[in-house]
C-alpha cells in the first residue's frame, strides 16, 4: 500500500496497550440493509438504510455507530457521509489512549476547514467496564472536547465479542473517507502518525 511505503521514510515510535478483561456482550446491532441504486451519483445517507456488508478492514464500509455523545446529542456516523472521520477506539485505563484524547479536539480544529470529525469511542472506563454518561463527560471535560464527539462503547462492539470492530491494541484508529470507506487502520498512538494518516487521507 502506498501509504505504508511512504511511511517507511518516517521513524515513529508507537505506544499501545494490549487488550484485556472479560468480554462484555451487547445485543446492539444496527448494521442491516444496502442500497446502490444510483450509478452516477454518490449514495445519499438515509437513516433507514445501512450497508449490509460492513466491517473494520481497509476497503470496508464501516459498520454504523449510533450513540449519545458527551454533549447529550445523538451521534450517527452514517449521517456524516461526506465528511472525513477519524475513529479512535480507546479505553479510559489506557495511557496511550489518554494521550490521544488530549489531542483529539486540537486535531479536529486543525482540519475544521476540511470537514474532518475526530470521534472517540470509549470501550471501557478505568475499571474495565462500559463507561457511563458521567465517564464520557469527565473525559471530555479533562481533555477539552467540545465539538469532537466522545461516545460510550462496550466490548460487544468488538470482533472478540461477536461485534464488527477488530481491536487488538489500545487505541486503534480507523481513517474513513468521504464515501464512508475505511482507508487506513493504525494500532497504537503516535501524534505524528495521526497527522500523517490524515494528510494521506486528504490526497485520496
Amino acid at each position: 500500500m502506498m501509504k505504508n511505503l511512504l511511511f517507511l521514510s518516517f521513524l515513529v515510535l508507537f505506544a499501545a496497550c494490549s487488550p484485556g478483561g472479560e468480554p462484555i456482550v451487547d445485543d446492539d446491532d444496527d448494521n442491516d440493509g444496502f442500497t446502490d441504486d444510483v450509478e452516477d451519483l454518490p449514495p445519499e445517507y438515509d437513516p433507514g438504510v445501512n450497508w449490509e456488508l460492513c466491517g473494520s478492514d481497509e476497503g470496508d464500509h464501516p459498520c454504523n455507530i449510533i450513540a449519545v455523545d458527551h454533549n447529550g446529542d445523538e451521534f450517527d456516523m452514517y449521517a456524516n457521509y461526506g465528511s472525513l472521520i477519524v475513529l479512535d477506539l480507546s479505553a479510559m485505563w489506557c495511557g496511550p489512549c489518554n494521550s490521544a484524547g488530549a489531542h483529539a479536539q486540537g486535531v479536529q480544529d486543525m482540519y475544521a476547514d476540511q470537514d474532518l470529525i475526530y470521534v472517540t469511542v470509549l470501550i471501557e472506563n478505568q475499571h474495565g467496564v462500559p463507561p457511563s454518561e458521567d465517564d464520557i463527560q469527565q473525559w471530555a471535560a479533562d481533555y477539552g472536547n467540545t465539538t469532537s464527539p466522545v461516545l460510550p462503547g462496550n466490548r460487544g462492539m468488538l470482533v472478540s465479542s461477536g461485534g464488527p470492530w477488530e481491536l487488538t491494541s489500545w487505541p486503534t484508529f480507523f481513517y474513513i473517507d468521504r464515501e464512508m470507506v475505511i482507508r487506513d487502520v493504525d494500532k497504537g498512538y503516535s501524534a505524528a502518525e495521526v497527522i500523517y494518516s490524515i494528510e494521506w487521507l486528504l490526497t485520496l
